[in-house]
C-alpha cells in the first residue's frame, strides 16, 4: 500500500526503545511518526489535526503524567475524536487510563506483533464508527447531541431511572446575532462552543445531558438541582458583560408528558424573560401552566374565530405633525379578538401564539382582506381614500407568492398599492436579511410603500440600516416609554430620528399619549404620529369621522354633523401663537403639567418697558422687538425646551432635565441673549429682564411660577435687566 493512502499513527515514547518495535509491528499497514514527549505530540497533532488516525502514548511518559496527557487529548475539541492505546507495563496504569479516556490498553511486554497490529486496527475502526455515528447525532460546531437524539437519549434514560426527579432546561444567549455583527461568525463561533463545553460540564456529573437546539440556543435534561445561577455564573465565566444567558426551567417534569413538550414548558418559561434585564432565570409555575391552558384554548378556537369572524379590525390614525394644525396621513390596521366566551382578547396573547405555531398567515391573509374591503367601501361610500398599513409577519415574507398575492388583493378592492402601507418589523431582517430585502425590493417595485416597524428593538448596525429598503422608520413604543419617563432623556429618540433623516425617510412615532412628548417629537423634526394622545384604536365605523374631519374640514364637518365633536381641534389651532410662531399660554399650561416636576427649571422674560418702547418706537417695531425675542431664545435653548409666549411681551422657558447646579449657565445663556438682541441692527435696542426658578431649588415660597415670578419682579426693581434666580 502507497504511504500516501497508509493511515498515520503517532507514537510518543521517551527514550525509543519501544518504538522502534512498534514500528516493526506497524509499519507495512501504517505511516508511522515518533514524538519524544505530550507537548511535542499535541502540537504536531494541532499542525496536523485530521492527519492522525491514532495516538499510542508508551508508558512512562517523559513530560507529564498519563492523566494529564489523557486529559490534554480527549478534552480539547480539535483531538477529541483521535483515539488513543496506552501501553505501560503497570496492569493498574492501564485501568487507570481506560477510565481516563483511552480507546484501549496493551500490557508489555508484548510479544504478538500480530496482536499489537489487531489492536490498532480494532481501536481505529471503532473510532471511525463512532465518528460516523457522531457526525448524524451531534452538532457539527460544538459536538453536542442534536435535538432528535437528544430526545432519544433523555427517553432512554427515564427508562432507567423512572423514580429520579429530572429538570428541562432551555438556555439561550441575548440578541447573539448582534454578537455575530459585531465581533465576527469566528468569535460568535467559539462562544457557542465555550458555553455548550461548559454547560455539559455543569450537568456531565450527575448524567445530565446537552443540545444544542439550534442556533444559540441549548437544551439541558439532568436531575433535579436548584443552582441553576450557578450554571449560568459558570457557563459566561471570564466573557464579560457583552454575553448574557437566559434560562427556563420546568423542574421536576411530568414523565407522562412527551419529551418536546416537556421542553415546551422550558420555553415558554424562558420566553417570558425577554427584554427583562433584572433576571436571568424564569421557572415554570402554576402561573405558566394557566396561561399554557389558556393559549391551548385559543389555538383549538382559532379556525372556528376566522369562520365566524371573531377576529375585528380597529384603526389607529397616524398624524402629520409638521405642519402648524396636525393632519390625518393615515392609519395602522390592528386586530382584536371578540372571543364569545373570553371576551375581548389582547393581541399580545394571540399573535405571539401564533406566530410560533404557523398560524400567522393565515391570520394575516384575513386581516388583509378585511382591510382592503373596508378601504373599497369607504372610497365608494365616502368619496375618501386614506392609506392604511397593515403587519406583514416575518414568516409572510417567505412565501414565494406574497408579492402575487398582494397584487391580487388591491386588483380585486380596485385600491392603489401606495395606499396598502406594509409593516415589517426590524428583527424579521435580522435572519437570512437577503431574503427579506429581494422580497420587500419586489414588493417596492410594485408600488407598495415599506415601513419598518419596531425600530430599535431588532439591534441592527448601522450598515445594515442603511442596506434596508424602506419607506418610512417607525420608532418602538419602547423609545418613547424610556425617553419619557421620570427623569426625562431623549438622546436616543433623537438619535433615531436623525438616523431617519441621514437615510432621508420619514418618521412614525407610536405610543404618543401627551402633549409634552408630542410636542417634543415635533421639534426633534419627527414626522407622524399616532397614540392615544390623538386617538385610541377605533372600530371602522368610529373612524370614520377621521375620514370626514380630513375631507371637509373641521368647522364643515361640525356643522354637517352635529355628532362629529373634534375635541382635538383645541389642541391644533390653539397652541401656537401665530404672531411668534413660539407655544402659547393653552400649550404652555399642558406643558408644564406634564413636565417631570422634579428636574426643570421655568424661565419667565420680559420686555423692560415694553409699553414705553412702542410709544417710541412704533408698534411696528414692538412686533419685531417679539419675534427677534423669540428667534434668540430659539437659537440659545434645546429642542427639548419648551419656548412659550404667554403674555404680551412675556415669554416663558420650561428647561427639562435640570437641576440648580446649572445656574452659571442661566447667568452665561441670559447675557449671550441680552448681547445678541442689544446687537440687532435692524431691530431698536432693548433688553430682557429674567427671573428663573429650578425644581430643587431651596425653601421655596410657592410653587415654580411663583417663585420664578418673585425673581423676575426683583431684578424688574432693580431696573438693571439680567437675570435673578430664586
Amino acid at each position: 500500500m502507497s504511504d500516501r493512502v497508509k493511515p498515520s499513527i503517532l507514537i510518543v515514547e521517551g527514550n525509543g526503545a519501544v518504538f522502534d518495535y512498534l514500528k516493526a509491528c506497524l509499519e507495512g499497514h501504517f505511516v508511522v511518526e515518533i514524538a519524544a514527549t505530550c507537548e511535542a505530540a499535541i502540537t504536531v497533532l494541532h499542525r496536523g489535526k485530521d492527519a492522525f488516525a491514532l495516538v499510542m502514548l508508551c508508558c512512562p511518559l517523559a513530560d507529564m503524567s498519563l492523566e494529564e496527557a489523557l486529559d490534554r487529548v480527549t478534552t480539547d475539541p480539535l483531538l477529541m475524536h483521535i483515539p488513543v492505546i496506552v501501553l505501560s507495563e503497570d496492569w493498574t496504569e492501564g485501568a487507570h487510563a481506560l477510565c481516563h479516556g483511552a480507546m484501549d490498553f496493551i500490557g508489555m511486554p508484548c510479544h504478538l506483533p500480530e496482536m499489537i497490529l489487531a489492536r490498532t486496527r480494532h481501536a481505529i475502526e471503532v473510532s471511525n464508527n463512532q465518528s460516523i455515528i457522531r457526525s448524524v447525532e451531534r452538532d457539527q460546531l460544538t459536538g453536542l447531541y442534536n435535538k432528535d437524539f437528544f430526545f432519544n437519549y433523555a427517553n432512554q434514560f427515564d427508562v432507567f431511572h423512572k423514580e429520579l426527579e429530572m429538570d428541562c432546561i432551555e438556555v439561550d444567549i441575548s440578541h447573539f446575532h448582534l454578537i455575530n455583527e459585531k465581533y465576527g461568525r469566528n468569535y460568535g463561533d467559539d462562544v457557542l462552543c465555550s458555553i455548550g463545553r461548559r454547560l455539559k460540564e455543569c450537568v456531565d456529573a450527575d448524567g445530565g445531558l446537552v443540545c444544542r437546539r439550534d442556533g444559540d440556543t441549548f437544551l439541558i435534561y439532568c436531575p433535579h438541582r436548584e443552582d441553576y445561577e450557578s450554571i449560568l455564573h459558570k457557563a459566561t465565566l471570564g466573557m464579560g458583560s457583552r454575553i448574557r444567558l437566559r434560562m427556563g426551567v420546568y423542574p421536576r417534569v411530568d414523565k407522562t408528558m412527551d419529551m418536546e413538550r416537556r421542553f415546551d414548558r422550558a420555553k415558554q418559561a424562558a420566553d417570558t424573560l425577554r427584554n427583562n434585564y433584572n433576571r436571568n432565570v424564569a421557572i415554570y409555575d402554576d402561573e405558566l401552566q394557566k396561561a399554557e391552558l389558556f393559549f391551548e384554548q385559543l389555538l383549538e378556537d382559532f379556525p372556528r374565530a376566522i369562520m365566524e369572524k371573531e377576529f375585528v379590525v380597529y384603526y389607529q390614525p397616524k398624524f402629520a405633525i409638521q405642519s402648524t394644525i396636525p393632519v390625518l396621513n393615515s392609519a395602522e390596521a390592528l386586530v382584536r379578538w371578540k372571543h364569545p366566551t373570553l371576551g375581548m382578547i389582547s393581541p399580545g396573547d394571540f399573535i405571539p401564539l401564533f406566530e410560533n405555531n404557523g398560524l400567522i398567515t393565515r391570520l394575516d391573509s384575513f386581516v388583509w382582506e378585511e382591510v382592503a374591503a373596508q378601504m373599497k367601501e369607504w372610497k365608494d361610500r365616502l368619496g375618501v381614500r386614506v392609506p392604511v398599513s397593515v403587519n406583514v409577519s416575518r414568516v409572510d415574507i417567505f412565501d414565494n407568492d406574497l408579492v402575487g398575492h398582494m397584487l391580487r388583493l388591491i386588483r380585486k378592492y380596485d385600491i392603489s398599492p401606495d395606499e396598502f402601507l406594509l409593516e415589517i418589523t426590524e428583527s424579521a431582517y435580522t435572519q437570512d436579511s437577503g431574503q427579506i430585502i429581494r422580497t420587500v425590493n419586489a414588493l417596492r417595485d410594485k408600488g407598495f410603500r415599506v415601513e419598518i416597524d419596531d425600530f430599535g428593538s431588532g439591534y441592527s448596525s448601522l450598515n445594515m440600516i442603511s442596506a434596508l429598503p424602506m419607506d418610512a422608520l417607525k420608532i418602538d413604543m419602547e423609545f418613547m416609554r424610556n425617553a419619557f419617563k421620570e427623569r426625562k432623556n431623549t438622546k436616543m429618540l433623537d438619535a433615531v430620528i436623525d438616523i431617519a433623516y441621514s437615510l432621508e425617510v420619514p418618521t412614525i412615532a407610536e405610543g404618543v399619549e401627551t402633549a409634552e412628548q408630542m410636542f417634543t417629537l415635533k421639534e426633534m423634526g419627527c414626522d407622524v404620529v399616532q397614540g392615544f394622545y390623538f386617538s385610541r384604536p377605533l372600530p371602522a365605523e368610529d373612524f370614520e369621522r377621521y375620514l370626514k374631519e380630513r375631507e371637509m374640514g373641521w368647522t364643515q364637518a361640525a356643522e354637517r354633523d352635529p355628532k362629529i365633536k373634534p375635541a382635538e381641534q383645541f389642541a391644533y389651532e390653539a397652541l401656537h401663537d401665530p404672531m411668534t410662531g413660539l407655544y402659547n399660554h393653552s400649550a404652555y399650561t399642558m406643558l408644564l403639567k406634564d413636565a417631570d416636576q422634579r428636574n426643570i427649571a421655568l424661565i419667565l422674560a420680559d420686555i423692560d418697558g415694553f409699553t414705553e418702547y412702542k410709544q417710541a418706537n412704533g408698534d411696528a417695531a414692538g412686533r419685531l422687538a417679539l419675534h427677534l425675542v423669540a428667534e434668540v431664545l430659539k437659537h440659545n435653548f434645546r429642542s427639548v425646551d419648551f419656548i412659550c409666549r404667554i403674555g404680551e411681551d412675556e415669554f416663558a422657558v420650561i428647561m427639562t432635565r435640570v437641576n440648580n447646579e446649572l445656574k452659571p449657565l442661566i447667568y452665561e445663556k441670559v447675557n449671550r441673549i441680552n448681547t445678541m438682541i442689544h446687537q440687532h441692527e435692524e431691530v431698536p435696542p432693548f433688553r430682557l429682564s429674567v427671573g428663573v426658578a429650578f425644581a430643587d431649588r431651596e425653601n421655596p415660597q410657592g410653587d415654580i411660577f411663583h417663585d420664578a415670578d418673585i425673581a423676575l419682579q426683583r431684578i424688574k426693581a432693580m431696573k438693571n435687566s439680567g437675570v435673578a434666580i430664586f
